[in-house]
């Protein structure tokens, strides 16, 4: 068997780059002894690195106890590129850019915005567009576009969009064409799961559920997102919630999310109390005015939404499940009425809580795959860049 001493030499600078992203500011010999790479492979290494401006020196440490030279320290140099990050939702558009470690440069969300295939690339390309403009800033600019599609995507081809046509264009084959940058396209609930998984938690096993338009979920396990065949693990709006309900754009009846989702929660209140438009601030403003025809609209929300929590649960037996819902947030006791519905005792180990990354969570998914990308790095843990 032939070994190609390239591979190797890229799988050590991958390990290495890796536990200095994790574990800054870190020095050559603790380096040397969490990887197990003699210090001379090291110290070629890191030589590389800097040399490449990836990583900086910035300061000494301590000495070890037995004494000695005290070591230079490092880090990932964050500044060395731009990641941008986009979320296309069926009537709006999310924008964040950050560094390499996750910090956020410009974060922007543009409502009322309705997304189609006629209008899609222009969009995309007036972002890339204005951030090219400072990309020249940074040694590598911009590393990497990632994309939040909110439907079935596989290996960045998007197969099913239930709420917008964007399944009707090869956006990606588009947008390599007209960009040199890595692009990556992503169901926007897996992007959320990998965003928490990244930036939240130090747990392997857990669940973001993504409650928008739809009802998606992104999953991980053991570290790792499960995507299921030509991805379409993590459709859990799609299970039947009640057998020949409400019509769905997938085809079946009954959908979770044609009764959980924020878009219908929305709707309903909307005919409730006949009003010309809605928001999540308003329906809040309502619920807590003690408003009881939009208490009791809310309370047969989280029934219907615990029995879908249940059954996912009860499939996936994560450590903790992250809702993430504009609905949740401006109304958290929607989590204490889901919990109190949740009588099963295979559930009461399992941790519900609202998602740490808000409405960015997505983004954060997004830019951890450009990230992860740039660096050639498989597992990236930044807890608490924000």
């Amino acid at each position: 068997m032939v070994t190609d001493k390239y591979v190797i030499r890229e799988q050590n600078a991958s390990l290495v780059m890796e536990q200095i992203v994790q574990h800054a500011p870190i020095s050559r010999a603790t380096l040397s002894a969490n990887i197990g790479l003699n210090k001379a492979t090291v110290s070629d290494i890191t030589k590389k690195l800097l040399e490449e401006k990836l990583i900086e020196e910035i300061g000494i440490g301590e000495s070890s106890h037995s004494g000695g030279r005290k070591p230079i320290l490092l880090q990932l140099n964050k500044k060395a590129g731009l990641s941008i990050a986009i979320e296309l939702g069926y009537d709006f558009i999310s924008t964040m850019v950050t560094y390499l470690d996750g910090e956020v440069v410009f974060y922007n969300k543009e409502r009322g915005t309705f997304i189609k295939k006629e209008n899609v690339l222009s969009h995309i390309s007036d972002i890339i567009e204005k951030y090219e403009k400072i990309s020249n800033l940074t040694t590598y600019g911009i590393v990497g576009i990632g994309i939040a599609i909110h439907g079935i995507v596989n290996k960045n081809n998007i197969l099913f969009t239930p709420y917008y046509d964007l399944d009707k264009i090869e956006l990606y084959e588009e947008l390599t064409k007209l960009y040199q940058y890595p692009i990556h396209i992503e169901n926007e609930a897996n992007l959320t799961a990998i965003g928490e998984s990244t930036f939240s938690t130090e747990f392997n096993n857990l669940i973001s559920l993504s409650i928008h338009s739809g009802i998606g979920a992104g999953i991980i396990i053991d570290g790792q997102l499960f995507t299921g065949l030509d991805g379409r693990a993590g459709e859990v709006g799609h299970s039947i919630l009640y057998p020949d309900g409400r019509t769905c754009p997938c085809g079946n009846k009954g959908c979770l999310e044609q009764y959980c989702s924020d878009k219908v929660l929305l709707e309903q209140f909307k005919e409730l109390k006949q009003l010309s438009d809605v928001t999540p601030d308003l329906l809040a403003e309502h619920y807590y005015a003690n408003d009881l025809a939009v208490q009791e609209l809310i309370q047969q929300h989280c029934y219907n939404l615990s029995k879908g929590l249940n059954n996912i649960m009860t499939s996936f037996a994560p450590k903790i499940i992250y809702m993430n819902s504009s609905v949740i947030r401006r109304v958290p006791d929607i989590l204490s009425f889901i919990r109190d519905n949740l009588e099963s005792s295979f559930n009461k180990d399992i941790v519900i809580e609202n998602s740490r990354l808000g409405s960015k969570a997505s983004l954060f998914g997004a830019t951890a795959l450009n990230i992860r990308n740039f660096l050639n790095i498989s597992h990236l843990k930044i807890i608490n860049v924000e």
